[in-house]
């Protein structure tokens, strides 16, 4: 504060006779100017708070605060709504009664399936057609040809005999008449059909994990999926069930499932994705 004091005094009572002894003397004369760099905002602030007297004075100064205080209720009012928010999100997915990654992993499956089904039946379609067609090329051919052959002879052909006679004459050979049949041959092609191609079906060969609640085993059994207890599985070289229950959680509520969607049938598998939907929906 005393240096502060300094500076005023110093520009209030400047110098202005004597000149600049060096470089040091300049630093010290004009350093105390710096008095003067004040930003605008606060001098506006000085000065409108010096005008103001008594009453108005205090006025302002309730009004700044008060406008404060608002404003920090608003943000308490926001951060509160949005701790809310993320806390109802976080209730929602743990209320449902399969995790959200494995539905989504059973519905990715599910959508794989339908998508090899599609791919093999559209080979098979583009087969038969490919077939389809080379028939009834062979037919049209065929017609062709039995129509070609069945030509009549208008002008008889004249054998060589009329025109060729023996010499009589002991150094000559007689002239044999052998007369070449016309022989009409048609020949045609039938082309061959196209190879049928094997439709393969990609299908996922490994059992996916699934929970499931007790009250989803009457629309299993509906369709068709009955779980078999792991203990009574049959032996590895035999035909292996759909379903696999490998146990329970949750006091026996949640139960532990194991589901090969290569072993399922089209109608089975899209029930499955419709149950699985609908419990996430939930």
């Amino acid at each position: 504060a005393s240096c502060l004091a300094a500076d005023h005094a110093a520009v209030l009572n400047p110098d202005v006779d004597s000149p600049f002894a060096d470089a040091v003397d300049v630093v010290h004369r004009l350093l105390p100017y710096h008095v003067f760099q004040q930003p605008r905002e606060d001098l506006k602030t000085v000065t409108e708070r010096r005008r103001a007297k008594g009453k108005g004075k205090a006025y302002d100064v309730i009004r700044d605060e008060i406008e404060d205080t608002k404003f920090a209720l608003e943000c308490h009012r926001r951060l509160r709504k949005l701790e809310s928010r993320f806390r109802r999100a976080k209730m929602k997915s743990g209320m449902r009664p399969s995790p959200d990654d494995q539905g989504y992993v059973l519905t990715q499956a599910v959508v794989e399936h339908e998508r090899a089904e599609t791919s093999s039946v559209s080979t098979e379609l583009r087969n038969a057609r490919n077939e389809l067609d080379a028939s009834q090329r062979e037919k049209r051919i065929a017609a062709n040809v039995a129509v070609s052959s069945f030509r009549p002879t208008y002008y008889p052909q004249a054998s060589q005999a009329q025109y060729y006679r023996t010499y009589p004459y002991a150094f000559t050979q007689p002239y044999t008449n052998t007369s070449q049949g016309n022989t009409n041959s048609s020949f045609y092609s039938t082309p061959a059909s196209a190879p049928s191609a094997t439709a393969t079906t990609v299908s996922a060969s490994a059992a996916i994990p699934v929970q499931l609640p007790v009250s989803s085993l009457p629309a299993l059994h509906a369709l068709g999926i009955v779980p078999i207890p792991a203990a009574s599985l049959p032996p590895p070289d035999q035909q292996q069930p759909a379903a696999v229950l490998r146990g329970s959680t949750s006091n026996g509520t949640i139960l532990s499932l194991e589901i090969n969607v290569s072993l399922l049938q089209s109608p089975q598998v899209s029930g499955l994705a419709y149950l699985l939907n609908s419990m996430m929906s939930r």
